[in-house]
């Protein structure tokens, strides 16, 4: 009988204990887990592939992080082109460290856009940049975000204020993983600690997992990428060469192409000449004519002949720009030849804002190009 009761005082004890690490666990788990960096990471996590973008975009300090990023993204913009004297290498690395706050405002602006909408549009204010020689669109296209993809977070440590995280990515072109270590910090008070406590109970003592915590708005983010230069440098390699492919691949449509180009630039000019300024409804059907049967078609076989080149993931961007490129081109002429044709303004003034366009693509082109042939004999590159 004894023994049954003593059994009895156990089993009672054990009941008891099992209840209190029960209900430890439970307040635990919401005054003390959910306020902790690692549920603020998980949350994130499941938050961006449930795309609940409200709770996503509150776990990340958005000023903080773009600050970081453009300087490890623009640290060596001008280092390797040997065609800048060291003057202007000086004046442009200058000059992108005095807009530093204008970039960071832009890309905050261009991440919430896609966070609201699902979609990469630049606001007007970064696009009007290319007058002072800033390329907004080709500076996102450098810093990855636009072909990045989180997986996972592991390995978060708490370091009182701040904690750091192991983030998994993959860079989509490359399909190269990559671990970015992030720091957070808690812009709110709630703090918490594991222990050991202990209890007796009938006369027996029991140790437990304890914490102690204090209450607050806790509020972890991310508030920078500590190795986002590693991860540029890690992937832009296979980039890179994928890119000086491609361009390879084309040079010679391209070459074959401009040279046809020029000649029907100077038979355009040509058709274009009166004695008195005015050209004659004759005139103007010819030159329409010349726009639509030679000029138009020129470009679309061009770019036919680019389309039967693979493109390998590295030179997506630049094919997709001159896929953009020749259809902004054909429309700029179209509308320039209803415009002769119908003698009507609007359709002149379509032609010159799309022409303007071309001529921002084209140019993003030819600095693409550029920057493939500087980077060619880096170390990177085999």
């Amino acid at each position: 009988m004894e023994a049954r009761r003593r059994r009895r005082k156990i089993e009672r004890a054990f009941v008891i204990f099992l209840f209190i690490f029960a209900l430890s666990c439970v307040v635990w788990y919401f005054t003390s887990y959910t306020k902790t960096p690692g549920y603020s990471m998980q949350e994130a996590v499941e938050a961006f592939h449930e795309k609940d973008i409200a709770d996503f975009r509150r776990r990340l300090d958005l000023p903080s992080i773009t600050a970081r990023a453009y300087d490890d993204l623009t640290v060596d913009l001008f280092k390797y082109d040997t065609q800048l004297s060291e003057r202007e290498r000086s004046l442009f690395e200058n000059f992108y460290v005095l807009i530093r706050s204008q970039m960071c405002a832009g890309a905050i602006k261009v991440i919430n856009t896609k966070f609201d909408t699902d979609k990469w549009t630049l606001p007007e204010e970064m696009l009007k940049g290319r007058q002072l020689g800033i390329d907004f669109d080709l500076l996102l296209e450098r810093s990855l975000i636009r072909h990045t993809t989180l997986l996972d977070v592991e390995n978060v440590e708490h370091h009182g204020e701040y904690a750091t995280a192991d983030v998994k990515v993959v860079e989509d072109y490359s399909q190269l993983p990559f671990t970015l270590k992030v720091t957070l910090q808690n812009f709110g008070g709630a703090s918490w600690q594991m222990g050991q406590k202990k209890i007796d109970l009938f006369g027996k003592t029991f140790t437990f997992p304890g914490m102690s915590f204090t209450l607050g708005p806790s509020d972890w983010k991310v508030v920078r990428i500590d190795n986002y230069r590693e991860y540029l440098d890690a992937v832009q390699p296979t980039l890179r060469k994928e890119l000086a492919q491609y361009i390879d691949a084309t040079a010679e449509i391209v070459a074959r192409y401009n040279e046809s180009f020029l000649q029907e630039q100077s038979i355009f000019i040509s058709m274009q000449q009166t004695s008195n300024g005015i050209m004659s409804d004759n005139q103007r059907g010819q030159i329409a004519n010349y726009i639509n049967q030679t000029i138009i078609p020129m470009r679309q076989y061009r770019q036919n002949e680019l389309d039967t080149i693979p493109v390998p993931n590295g030179a997506s961007y630049l094919a997709g720009l001159r896929q953009e490129s020749t259809r902004v081109t054909i429309q700029a002429w179209q509308s320039y030849a209803k415009g002769l044709i119908e003698d009507n303004s609007a359709a002149f003034d379509t032609a010159e804002s799309l022409h303007k366009q071309e001529l921002a693509l084209d140019q993003r082109i030819e600095e693409i190009v550029h920057s493939s042939a500087v980077t060619r004999n880096l170390p990177e590159l085999p």
